[in-house]
């Protein structure tokens, strides 16, 4: 009988297929192009600081690697989690926190 390990593939992550090249918004998702053509869309729920940003904020990000950074808001999108969907359950302290965060974010947008 022939050998036939050799006609099984192993699984490889390609990174630069995963690296993203554009980001959009909707009023419910933020739409996340990748190097292979594929467009993810993740809603903006998910990231309560993104969510409250501004149209402003909300363009100005910074592509790196597998991640996406939005300096004038201090958070970012990991994708190596977002495509395994690997989430971190938040306490209800950070909540709270992040609650916090964007209610002052607002009252100083809210003054200028």
């Amino acid at each position: 009988m022939a050998d036939d390990s050799n006609l099984y593939l192993e699984p490889v992550i390609h990174d630069t297929r995963n690296e993203p090249q554009a980001v959009r918004f909707t009023d419910t998702h933020v739409m996340i192009d990748l190097a292979d053509g594929r467009i993810i869309g993740v809603p903006l729920r998910f990231f309560p600081l993104l969510e409250s940003a501004s149209d402003e904020e909300r363009h100005n990000y910074q592509l790196g690697g597998l991640e996406i950074y939005w300096e004038d808001i201090d958070d970012g999108i990991d994708l190596t989690a977002m495509l395994s969907g690997l989430y971190l359950e938040t306490s209800q302290a950070y909540k709270d926190k992040l609650q916090k965060l964007i209610a002052e974010r607002k009252a100083v947008a809210a003054a200028t």
